[in-house]
């Protein structure tokens, strides 16, 4: 089997994909006040930061933490350095697997390990983007007069499908992703992204160097992936068979949810392999090949897909029930990129 359909079968084991592209003022006695906008929440209720976190904000002269206008909370990441990849290698990786067809072909991919610089701190959401910030992106005005109704049909129409507002949105493509935070960029006037891939593993690993940020062991306590399957020396847990609401399990050490299993995360790289050259800020080939970064694994994949090295190379035209996508934040304080000269 080669390492590319091995990779796919262990990330999501009977993924079902489809495949699209994305496209002042007086008030009379009698007028009725108008409604008050919704209080915004103090970021300290709800914002579960490490003092590093705070010290580099206070350094930076920025929050911590803040939320936007399409109710996504954000969190600070300081810069750092992290060594990027497993620190076991694929044979042991395969072995703690406990998986009869795990194969150390599967994980080459996450070697050699190599050191990692990050210089500027970033804004990372603490959720994977949810359906109720998704549709407030891209809500449509209501329209001003009624329309008329339409004969029914010989066919009953099918249901509209029910999508819970705190679940994470799911069948998003790589370019669907990409369009939400350019439009996102555009209504708040700052710049939105998928994470690279290097910002997304050390923000999921926030100082740790296990397999797991909580540990070397999966546990379904701390994760939503299928609970059937173990890894290390966890043990077997539940199995939900779908997504949970966006907070249901606990955060890391820097305040982020979700980063384990749940959904399969684009990240903004082009899929390359690693080299063991020491990387400052890399953001992946320059080229941009179809296949992209999925990170953190899913609901249905096996645990060892929802470590913090492992990683897959998907079309970016690809859309399942099982990917999702968060994105990142620059600081307020970074200033604007200088239009590039013409030769």
């Amino acid at each position: 089997m080669c390492f590319r359909s091995a990779a796919a079968f262990f990330l999501a084991a009977t993924v079902s994909l489809t495949f699209h592209v994305a496209t002042p003022t007086c008030r009379g006695a009698d007028t009725p006040p108008a409604a008050e906008a919704k209080p915004k929440v103090d970021p300290s209720t709800w914002a579960k930061v490490s003092p590093a976190q705070t010290a580099a904000a206070r350094k930076l002269g920025v929050p911590v933490a803040f939320e936007n206008s399409v109710g996504m909370r954000f969190v600070l990441i300081p810069p750092g350095e992290f060594m990027m990849g497993s620190k076991d290698s694929s044979a042991q990786v395969a072995s703690n697997c406990a998986m009869p067809n795990a194969a150390p072909g599967w994980f080459v991919d996450e070697h050699p390990r190599h050191k990692v610089t990050l210089t500027k701190a970033f804004y990372m959401s603490i959720h994977e983007v949810t359906n109720a910030s998704y549709e407030a992106l891209f809500a449509k005005p209501k329209p001003k007069k009624p329309k008329k109704p339409r004969k029914p049909s010989k066919a009953p129409e099918a249901p509209p499908e029910v999508k819970v507002p705190n679940e994470p949105i799911v069948k998003i493509s790589f370019s669907v992703a990409e369009k939400f935070c350019k439009t996102l960029s555009g209504k708040e006037k700052r710049t939105y992204a998928m994470p690279t891939e290097a910002q997304w593993e050390y923000a999921y690993r926030a100082g740790t160097e296990t397999a797991f940020s909580f540990g070397q062991a999966a546990s379904t306590d701390k994760a939503n992936y299928h609970g059937n399957y173990i890894y290390g020396p966890g043990k077997k847990g539940k199995n939900r068979a779908k997504p949970v609401v966006v907070g249901s399990l606990p955060p890391n050490a820097w305040g982020l949810y979700e980063m384990h299993g749940n959904l399969s995360e684009w990240c903004s790289d082009s899929y390359q392999r690693y080299t063991a050259e020491p990387q400052t800020d890399p953001t992946g080939p320059e080229k941009k090949e179809r296949q992209r970064v999925l990170r953190g694994g899913s609901w249905r994949s096996y645990p060892g897909a929802c470590r913090s090295a492992f990683r897959h190379g998907m079309d970016s035209n690809t859309s399942s029930e099982t990917i999702g996508f968060r994105v990142v934040c620059s600081l307020t304080t970074d200033p604007p990129e200088e239009p590039k000269k013409k030769k």
